[in-house]
């Protein structure tokens, strides 16, 4: 379990390394583990410089279908990167809120296809859980 929890800070120190796909790396390792404590590092970097960080900081929230998570993949659903919207889209889609109802509704209009259709299906999901 120790030797868990040390991986586990690794991985999170790596979330700060200079180098984005180390970063990026680090995101997709935190949500294999699925470490809850993860959670808070990864809303934190949503805010990173580097897109491929945020799209993959996006896509790994969803796996912890944690409601922190709701208002910080909302704001990323502005994100100048289609594929960071993309991964918000999807993972606002797992986690299920009402909350991400209206960003996904204009989301449906987005000028990115891919977008729009997971934006669709995202308020499919939204009105199953209902």
């Amino acid at each position: 379990m120790a030797e868990e929890h040390k991986r586990i800070g690794f991985l999170l120190e790596e979330l700060k390394n200079e180098d984005w796909k180390v970063r990026e790396d680090a995101a997709e390792l935190l949500a294999e583990v699925g470490e809850p404590d993860a959670i808070e590092p990864l809303i934190e970097a949503l805010d990173d410089e580097d897109w491929h960080v945020r799209e993959a900081v996006a896509l790994a929230l969803g796996v912890f279908e944690d409601e922190r998570a709701v208002e910080p993949l909302i704001k990323s659903m502005s994100d100048e990167k289609a594929n960071v919207r993309y991964g918000a889209a999807l993972s606002l889609s797992i986690v299920g809120d009402q909350r991400a109802v209206d960003v996904l509704l204009r989301a449906t209009e987005d000028e990115n296809p891919v977008v729009r259709k997971v934006a669709k299906v995202a308020l499919k999901e939204i009105e199953i859980r209902q």
